[in-house]
Order: structure tokens, then C-alpha cells, then sequence
């Protein structure tokens, strides 16, 4: 395994978005289902240690603010209320789920995207089409783990790079499946669009199980 040509792989994935790009790269003999999974599960390890240890930083952090409370008078610290301290514990063996969590994910999604363009008349090939993802899915999981351990801002561009890789599906999308600009764009959007109607859903039904439940009491 090269990992100074995998490495090179993903910096191109994120810095030369496009389809030349993917192209180039649904030529490539290593554009396999198995390079794929092998790529993900990588980043999948990669950022569970990270999770683990951004875990475990904040329950120190936490811990040594608890100790700080214990030395301020008792009516100081009761204006600042009980601080609770996360299971160190629960939240590394979360962290570690993710070792499953983020492959199987991974192939349901790309799952997905790959059933709705063939229904679209796509043409292409699952196993390739992993492959193209995973050029950029990869790098994303790693960075969105790095960027955690930074309050807010991380946040905020974990944001912004979850948009970016909607971008970036749709120049895979397109290239592999030899599908137009508006039948990429769906195979991307509807998913997203279909999670959003759902949440919506979900939404109106507990407010109006609120609502009932305060108009019995009333």
C-alpha cells in the first residue's frame, strides 16, 4: 500500500474538485469496492482514536474544573450548580463504535445514491462508484474528527465541509453514472431532501402530541 500515492489521491479529491478528476480516476485498476472499504475502515480506526481521545481530554477537563469547585466556598459553588462529568468509559467505547458504524454507513449511503441513478438510467458500476467516494469520504471522516477538538469553529467547518462533500458527489455521481446535470443533482439532493421531510414530520407529530397532552391538562 503506497500511502504517500493514497494521500496524494485524497489531497486531489478536495483540492481539484471537477470531473476531469474523477474521470481520471474511474480509469485507475485500483477503483475497486475492496480499495474502497479498505480506505474507510482506515479513516473509520483514525477517527475513532481521535473521538476516544477528544473523549477522554474533555473528561480530564471537566474532571480538573470539579476538583477547582471543591476548593471554592460552599456557596460559590452552589451558584454555579452540580457538575456532571461525562463517562469516560461510555464515551470511548461510543467512539470505537464507529469503527463498524462508519463502513456500514458508508455503504448505505453510497448504496442509496447508486440505486436512485440507476433508476435514473445510470450506467455505472457499484463498486467503482465506492471507490470514487471513498476518494473524498475518506479524508472528510479524518478531517471532521481533527476538526472536534476545536469548540465552534470545528463545528462550523464540519459544516461546511458536509456541504462540500454533497459537491463532490455530484461530480462522482455524474461521471460514473454518465447522468446530466439535473439527474446528478437529484440522486444527491433527494436523499437529503427525503431525510428533511422525515425530520419535518417528526417535528409536527410531537408538537401536536404536546399539544394535546396540554390541552387534557387544561
Amino acid at each position: 500500500m503506497d500511502i504517500q500515492l493514497i494521500f496524494r489521491t485524497w489531497v486531489n479529491a478536495l483540492t481539484k474538485p471537477g470531473e476531469d478528476f474523477f474521470a481520471a480516476e474511474r480509469q485507475n485498476p485500483s477503483a475497486t469496492l475492496s480499495t474502497a472499504l479498505t480506505w474507510i475502515i482506515a479513516a473509520s480506526v483514525i477517527a475513532a482514536l481521535l473521538n476516544a481521545l477528544r473523549s477522554s481530554l474533555f473528561s480530564s477537563t471537566m474532571g480538573g474544573f470539579e476538583q477547582f469547585m471543591d476548593l471554592l466556598p460552599p456557596d460559590m459553588q452552589s451558584d454555579f450548580g452540580p457538575i456532571d462529568v461525562p463517562g469516560d468509559a461510555g464515551g470511548t467505547a461510543f467512539s470505537f463504535a464507529y469503527i463498524i458504524l462508519g463502513p456500514v454507513s458508508f455503504l448505505i449511503g453510497v448504496g442509496i445514491y447508486h440505486l436512485i441513478a440507476r433508476i435514473l438510467g445510470g450506467s455505472g458500476q457499484f463498486g467503482r462508484y465506492t471507490y470514487l467516494y471513498s476518494t473524498f469520504a475518506a479524508p472528510i471522516m479524518i478531517g471532521t474528527s481533527i476538526l472536534g477538538f476545536i469548540p465552534v469553529l470545528g463545528g462550523c467547518v464540519s459544516a461546511i465541509l458536509a456541504i462540500y462533500q454533497l459537491v463532490l458527489a455530484y461530480y462522482a455521481t455524474k461521471v460514473e453514472y454518465s447522468l446530466t446535470e439535473g439527474r446528478a443533482i437529484i440522486v444527491v439532493a433527494a436523499p437529503l431532501l427525503a431525510g428533511l421531510f422525515l425530520a419535518a414530520c417528526l417535528v409536527i407529530f410531537a408538537l401536536g402530541a404536546i399539544l394535546s397532552v396540554l390541552r387534557a391538562i387544561a
